[in-house]
């Protein structure tokens, strides 16, 4: 296998969030090997279909999208050894905080290694420093297993080229071929840890390599070897790579506890294999849909897309525009020539009526020059605006055609920080226009001199082709170090945003100095990557200005060598140095170009991901015939993250039935309810309504006749109104809802009633406050196909739980209603009641008939629900403490008519609760 086919540098990946320093690292190492593949859709299908935090994960997902990978774990020592094939890998190292991370060991250069770390970017590090940081693991492994993987050219020539580098190059060989030949696997091991042990020393100059580290060598492996269970008395714990494992009664065979480095090692690409190497290969398995459009999807290209926009405003006026900045630097060398001709105007322009229209002439080419300079300044701001519109149009369009998965593998920070910055793309069009005219100029320029000064031409060429080349040159090292610096920013965003929205549980843990330690952290990184973009910024500047005064000062001192023209000196002197200026200008615009090239990467990326639905054939599908819709299930599997949520769920519901999901926590009730709200998908088996294939068009038009109430259902922070009519149609019954939902209560307490703005996602209203809200949402909708309620009544009390739950059963009698929830004993009310535990329905039947089973796990649900009211919160030993209308009141059983009101401040939630 050869990796010739790799880049020198690695690419650049930057995480966007904490868990994606997985699709990051895989995308750099396929990026590196020439295999594109889009970051967003890998790290989609890292957080759907697989597991992107789990190695064994990434090293398939490298081999399916055509790398030659294989998971190893190696001794530290042999990371690096060029004989070892270790690197390029993702290899695993600790964080400051304790916390594995993957990044990518690229190359090593002398005693340097090049890395890319997800976290910040491509950096280099020393060979200490990175071997110091790796994540050793420690895994127990057959001893025959090791001992022969010891004796296989994986472990010995590495740990040749170890001893060579003591300075044994006479005596390895032999030391190695008889630790080779001795049965066991102690001596190899105890030849690993007295190298190990003997380097150690050598590098603290304890010791001199050669005769003198050769001899300690050999005696302390002789010594170890000999007596295996004395071998911690010559070499020290730390020095080993392998230890034996005390005999455990339930394995026969001996093993022994392995340490070293895990890494993702590629050899290359898995179409540079000879044919011989792949014939026993197995088949690989087809790619999941997530996968194949993360390696299918096209490399992005932002600017066409940005013209694609304006693409609408035809190519005459662009052969306008593209005219009137030729015109305009056409007119700055023209006016240079004029400006020269002024000298010799007393000379050749006698009588004072030639001077006056000679001047007037001058004046008029000026204001023309004026006047082309504000059109195309005016088109070019146009065209801003333009492009900016569109492009908000266009993302506002697309947003709600994405799919949910594209918004929950993405922090909302980062998605509002993209459209936080739409309007400096709106400059984008007045930058290209002046970069274009600042190169024109700079070319007229040029041939001006060429023309003034034709011996000097090869000196103006020169003096062109630096000032449009140093930009371009550096411009790829900028754009890198502006997107990390740009991603960092994004993560600082995510930060404070996230601190802002747990500012309060941050504080009631005492969690400042630890947000600050993070921040820091992120601020550090940040402020590395600006310095880094501000040294080679100034590295081009610095170039560019002295590349053009310099070659500008030795045109001038040929010119006035060769011609004596004082006139004609002035004049070159002119243009030649407004070459270095015109470069540093070019300079300037160039270094803008990386950020709104970023910007507009990043932008772009929600318009080039595939939509869930199209709204075109929607309008072809049937209208529904039954008020209710009729759910089949067949043989249902659902996976997320590489984790199995769901599987073999087969099930059928009427139309018009209303049946309770139940089952403990994590048991996969929510994700069964998420399959027909469209957050997951059916990975195996199919998912029917109304007998058609739910499909996206389908989930869609299902999306319009349904209802879901949840807590994580969001409120704005608009006013109550506005919450409750979000929507819904015009004409709703508010008055009779106002009453269902139990709101009236808090319209007469809020200051403004039904005004009354809420607060960012509800913040001025209680736990159970904010359900009665969603609830009364729900209620407003008309005729309804599909309720889903998931855990509808949290934060309220069980008199009014039972009250909310009965209005919602009459209110949507005729609609299918699934409700979700821990509440046990008030599912005995519905028809039907689903058993969902282990990702699977355990139990399906009448709530009656189960709750007479006592082998149900409905049973046991219920029996422990009666337990923890009549055994925990029953007991009297409990102080019972109840917050109400403000106040804080307490009441001792069985007394509670002597409840004594404490005034305790502003407090808004009427549930009660307990504390002992």
């Amino acid at each position: 296998m050869t990796t010739s086919s790799r880049r020198f540098f690695v690419p650049e990946v930057v995480q966007t969030s904490l868990m994606d320093c997985g699709p990051a690292a895989l995308k750099s190492l396929l990026e590196g090997f020439g295999i594109p593949v889009s970051y967003g859709r890998l790290r989609e299908a890292c957080q759907t279909d697989v597991d992107g935090t789990s190695i064994d994960t990434l090293e398939e997902l490298a081999k399916s999208l055509g790398l030659d990978a294989e998971q190893v774990m190696l001794p530290p020592d042999h990371l690096l050894i060029p004989e070892a094939g270790a690197l390029p890998a993702i290899v695993t190292v600790r964080l400051p905080s304790g916390l594995p991370h993957f990044m990518v060991a690229w190359r090593r250069h002398g005693g340097w290694v090049q890395l890319m770390d997800p976290a910040s970017g491509r950096r280099w590090q020393t060979r200490k420093y990175f071997l110091r940081n790796l994540y050793i693991h420690r895994m127990k492994v057959p001893a025959a297993d090791w001992g022969e993987w010891a004796r296989s050219d994986d472990f010995l020539v590495p740990l040749n080229r170890r001893l060579r580098e003591l300075g044994l190059a006479k005596s390895a060989r032999a030391l190695l071929a008889e630790a080779a030949e001795t049965p066991g696997w102690q001596c190899l091991a105890a030849l690993d840890a007295a190298t190990r042990l003997t380097a150690s020393l050598v590098r603290g100059k304890g010791l001199k390599a050669g005769p003198e580290a050769d001899a300690l060598l050999e005696d302390i492996w002789r010594r170890a070897a000999s007596s295996p269970d004395e071998a911690l008395r010559f070499i020290p714990e730390a020095y080993w790579s392998v230890r034996p494992v005390p005999p455990d009664d339930d394995t026969e065979e001996e093993e022994v506890l392995l340490k070293g480095a895990v890494l993702i090692r590629v050899r290359g690409r898995l179409a540079e294999r000879p044919a011989a190497e792949s014939e026993d290969d197995e088949t690989p398995a087809p790619l999941s849909a997530e996968l194949a459009a993360a390696l299918s999807e096209a490399p992005p290209r932002p600017l066409r897309d940005l013209l694609e926009l304006l693409h609408g405003d035809g190519w005459l006026s662009w052969t306008a525009l593209g005219g009137g900045l030729l015109l305009t630097a056409l007119g700055f060398v023209l006016e240079a020539l004029l400006l020269r001709g002024v000298l010799d105007l007393g000379h050749d322009l006698g009588l004072m009526p030639q001077r006056l229209a000679a001047s007037g002439y001058f004046l008029l080419f000026v204001f023309a020059l004026l006047w082309l300079e504000l059109h195309v300044t005016g088109a070019l701001l146009r065209l801003g605006r333009r492009l900016e519109t569109r492009l908000r149009i266009a993302v506002l369009e697309r947003i709600p055609r994405l799919p949910d998965q594209y918004f929950r593998s993405r922090p909302v920070s980062d998605m509002a920080e993209r459209s936080h910055v739409v309007h400096r793309l709106g400059r984008l069009p007045q930058l290209g226009g002046q970069l274009l005219r600042a190169v024109l100029t700079l070319i007229v320029t040029g041939a001006a001199i060429a023309w003034l000064y034709p011996a000097g031409s090869p000196i103006a060429a020169l003096s062109v082709v630096l000032g449009v080349g140093l930009p371009l040159a550096f411009n790829g090292s900028i754009e890198e170090l502006e997107l990390r610096a740009r991603t960092h920013n994004g993560s600082l965003i995510r930060f404070y945003l996230d601190t802002l929205l747990g500012l309060s549980a941050i504080r009631s843990h005492g969690a400042e100095a630890s947000i600050r330690r993070e921040q820091e952290d992120l601020m550090v990184a940040w402020g590395g990557a600006r310095v880094q973009l501000f040294r080679v910024q100034w590295l081009a500047e610095g170039l560019q200005a002295a590349a053009g005064f310099g070659l500008a000062a030795w045109l001038l001192f040929d010119y006035a060598a060769s011609i004596p023209d004082p006139a004609g000196a002035l004049l070159l002197a002119y243009w030649a140095l407004h070459i270095p200026a015109l470069g540093e200008e070019i300079a300037l615009l160039a270094r803008q170009y990386p950020m709104h090239r970023n910007l507009a990467l990043r932008l772009m990326e929600p318009l080039r991901a595939p939509v869930e639905w199209d709204a075109a054939p929607m309008a072809q599908l049937p209208e529904a015939s039954l008020p209710g819709v009729e759910i089949v299930l067949e043989n249902v599997a659902v996976h997320a993250g590489g984790h199995t949520l769901l599987h073999g769920i087969d099930l059928h519901i009427p139309s018009g039935s209303h049946v309770a999901i139940v089952g403990p926590s994590g048991a996969g009730k929510s994700s069964l309810a998420g399959l027909l709200l469209g957050w997951h998908r059916a990975a195996e088996g199919e998912v029917r309504i109304d007998g058609e294939l739910l499909d996206a068009a389908r989930m869609d038009l299902l999306r319009r006749d349904l209802v879901w109430v949840d807590p994580a259902v969001r409120l704005w922070n608009r006013s109550l109104l506005d919450n409750l009519f979000y929507g819904t149609q015009p004409g709703a019954d508010l008055s009779w809802t106002l009453g269902a939902a139990e709101l009236l209560g808090i319209v007469e307490r809020l200051p403004d009633g039904l005004q009354t703005l809420l607060g960012e996602g509800g913040g001025r209203l209680s736990g159970g406050e904010g359900q009665r809200v969603r609830v009364g949402r729900g209620l407003l909708r008309s005729n309804p196909r599909l309720v889903i309620l998931d855990e509808p009544f949290r934060g309220l009390e069980r008199p009014v739980r039972r009250t909310l739950l009965e209005r919602t059963h009459a209110h949507w009698r005729d609609a299918t209603l699934l409700c979700i929830t821990h509440d046990v004993g008030e599912t005995l009310g519905f028809e039907r009641v689903l058993v969902v535990n282990g990702g699977r329905i355990v139990e399906d039947d009448a709530p009656a008939e189960l709750a007479e089973n006592p082998e149900s796990l409905y049973r046991a649900l219920l029996d422990a629900e009666t337990s923890v009211h009549e055994e925990i919160w029953g007991d009297p030993r409990w102080r019972r403490l109840r917050v109400q209308e403000g106040e804080l009141r307490e009441w001792k059983v069985p007394e509670p008519e002597k409840a004594a009101a404490i005034p305790v401040g502003s407090v808004r939630d009427g549930a009660g609760f307990s504390g002992n």
